[in-house]
């Protein structure tokens, strides 16, 4: 008995075989270039709008709190005008002096005040202690750096603080003054 040659079939792929792996291999990578491009601007507005997200919020607290313990505002026009308690205004204020009564029955002055320093835009606090004569020529702390414009309003009886944020972003607040 003898065996006819059989053939042999030589290891590796068909060319369709090929064309089909290579047509799912761009198919998968033209999909993950569109979700790596999803995810960057997903990230990009997450990162535009972290001053509503992040600092807003907090400004809100801390301006609401002090606010809310002062016994008396006014408006200024600016940091300077505000310390001499000279030229007070109702609209487009870039401070705000407020009058606190502290727990001993005594009063304090302080003062919120949008202004550049050393450069920079900054949201600044300064705090003028019972007994103390002269402001502090520095800012007791600054509250943010983040707002590139901030604006005291209170024309119609309303307090009004309108703040744009590093990317335009806009927020206001407004409450009673008193």
């Amino acid at each position: 008995m003898t065996r006819s040659p059989q053939r042999q079939r030589a290891g590796g792929f068909t060319l369709l075989e090929m064309t089909f792996a290579l047509t799912m291999t761009l198919g998968i990578a033209a999909m993950l270039v569109g979700v790596l491009q999803q995810q960057v601007t997903f990230t990009s507005i997450l990162v535009q709008f972290r001053f509503l997200r992040e600092e807003a919020p907090n400004i809100n607290t801390l301006m609401t709190t002090m606010i809310n313990k002062a016994d008396t505002l006014r408006i200024y026009g600016s940091t300077a005008n505000a310390m001499a308690g000279t030229n007070a205004v109702q609209n487009n204020g870039k401070a705000i002096r407020i009058s606190l009564r502290n727990p001993d029955g005594t009063t304090s002055q302080a003062i919120i005040a949008h202004e550049l320093q050393g450069g920079i835009t900054r949201l600044n606090f300064y705090h003028l202690a019972q007994g103390q004569a002269l402001w502090p020529t520095a800012p007791s702390w600054t509250i943010s750096s983040s707002p590139s414009l901030v604006n005291f309003s209170n024309s119609s009886g309303i307090l009004l603080i309108t703040m744009n944020g590093p990317d335009g972003e806009e927020i206001t607040y407004a409450g009673n003054p008193h």
